[in-house]
């Protein structure tokens, strides 16, 4: 499910903004080899629990009351490897673009993706210098210009369990009062 949502936002920046150029999908690190010169890169760097869907309630299914798919934030760096101006004018059109379409609706993702999520929420992070810092240093390169967006919400649909699946059939709360 994740690798779809990168999918989509490669996509719509390769549709919407294609003088940037051809994006590279990158984990960054300092363990791989370098992103090629004069491209855009995006990476993903943190996926978390959305909290505000955390205590959603059970979904009843033909098979019993199940968890709900676990939504999840994403966040991403989106960078320019090449001369700092260019990595400027490159990186304010990928403002402009996702300032313009901050939700990607179905007509932006892919079947599969839109079989399971309405719509892809695409915002701007606000970043201290010192976080910058924190994320090119645990990268283990040194820090460039970049963009840092948080990307709501890609389901977590569950597993199987191995002894097949394990439904929730009722969820009762009872309260015993004093004698």
């Amino acid at each position: 499910m994740i690798d779809l949502v990168t999918d989509a936002l490669v996509t719509f920046l390769q549709t919407r903004v294609p003088d940037v150029g051809t994006w590279t999908v990158h984990s960054l690190s300092n363990a791989d080899t370098a992103p090629a010169k004069d491209k855009p890169v995006i990476a993903l760097i943190a996926v978390d629990e959305h909290e505000h869907t955390r205590n959603r309630p059970l979904v009843d299914t033909l098979n019993g009351l199940q968890r709900p798919p676990l939504q999840l934030r994403l966040e991403y760096l989106l960078t320019y490897v090449g001369k700092h101006d260019e990595a400027q004018k490159r990186l304010s059109r990928v403002v402009s673009a996702f300032h313009t379409r901050p939700i990607l609706g179905s007509g932006e993702l892919s079947p599969a993706l839109a079989e399971q999520v309405e719509r892809v929420t695409v915002r701007l992070r606000n970043t201290t210098a010192d976080e910058r810092n924190q994320i090119w240093s645990a990268l283990g390169r040194n820090g460039r210009l970049s963009l840092f967006y948080t990307v709501d919400v890609a389901p977590a649909p569950l597993l199987p369990d191995a002894d097949g699946e394990r439904r929730t059939r009722s969820h009762e709360i009872d309260y015993v009062g004093a004698p």
